[in-house]
């Protein structure tokens, strides 16, 4: 059996998905006011997010921007999912008429409780009077753009994950790069034998819905599988160099970071936060965060001599 195909068996075992349930660190993070939400069904919403944050400094020391006014203040979190704020000392500005800088700060000394959802921090106030709702600082600003879509993402892995995956739809395009069902059924019926070879069969136990569903996730992969591994195969043809090793097949790392380039200098795509711009070429120009193969050995001779599905 091909050794990359024998290393893909453990995808297609069946796994359960766990939410992390450590306690989650405020202390260095930084949000802006996306709505205050009020018992009563109210809800006040700033005219620009980013005039209405708050930073949890070390030592228990809160910063706060609520429009044209500043204040700091402490806070504590005696357990996981409970917070309390001291006096928030700020300037006393007039703002806008349409400011709610008032409604901001007299929120904080009434706030018990904070939960986090879908990567949104939510402040709770004494018997659920308000709940008030934070995004992290930079969200919803550009961050970069791909093919003419602008992104919005703060994360590292999101971005660079976000320009590949377009890159890499739009080069396949360019390339004629498709994927046959034949192919497909021969890899797994490749990843069924597997299996079999390793006990790990038990699509008996499934019901017949269940068993679609696994059929349908196996073939979304194999699909995928396939697909990178003739993407990876036209660009280091194209581009050659160093091929790293990847849980997921070979990887032309030399080719991808050419690839990159030429695709920047054309405009196809920009990183405009300068933090995440030197993140996302760390991946391609860091040597010590891969292993790669030895040049002219048998795996960077065979890595893409004969699909791994063959």
């Amino acid at each position: 059996m091909n050794q990359f195909v024998a290393r893909m068996i453990v995808a297609f075992v069946p796994f359960a998905v766990c939410g992390y349930a450590g306690a989650q660190d405020l202390t260095g993070s930084s949000w802006q006011l996306v709505e205050i939400q009020s018992m009563n069904d109210t809800t006040m919403t700033p005219d620009d997010r980013s005039n209405y944050t708050m930073e949890f400094l070390p030592e228990g020391t809160v910063a706060v921007k609520a429009d044209c006014n500043r204040g700091t203040g402490s806070w504590e979190s005696e357990a996981e999912g409970t917070i309390r704020f001291g006096p928030i000392a700020a300037t006393r500005a007039l703002c806008t008429p349409t400011s709610i800088s008032e409604e901001y700060l007299g929120q904080f000394e009434w706030v018990r409780s904070y939960t986090f959802d879908e990567g949104n921090l939510f402040l709770a106030t004494m018997a659920d009077g308000s709940i008030l709702k934070f995004e992290p600082v930079g969200a919803g600003s550009v961050t970069a753009a791909v093919l003419g879509n602008e992104l919005t993402t703060a994360d590292e892995a999101e971005l660079k994950d976000a320009i590949l995956s377009r890159l890499f739809d739009h080069y396949a395009l360019e390339q004629g790069i498709s994927v046959e069902q034949a192919e497909i059924r021969r890899l797994l019926d490749s990843l069924h034998a597997g299996k079999e070879q390793a006990g790990l069969t038990s699509d008996e136990e499934l019901t017949e819905g269940e068993a679609a569903q696994v059929e349908d996730m196996e073939r979304s992969m194999a699909t995928a599988m396939i697909r990178q591994w003739k993407i990876n195969k036209a660009l280091y043809d194209e581009y050659g160099g160093r091929i790293a090793y990847q849980q997921l097949g070979p990887e032309p790392l030399d080719a991808y970071r050419a690839f990159l380039e030429t695709r920047q200098a054309e405009g196809a795509f920009e990183i405009r936060d300068p933090v995440l711009a030197e993140a996302f070429w760390s991946y391609f120009t860091d040597d010590s965060r891969h292993d790669f193969m030895e040049p002219g050995s048998a795996d960077a001779n065979e890595a893409f001599s004969t699909p791994f599905w063959k």
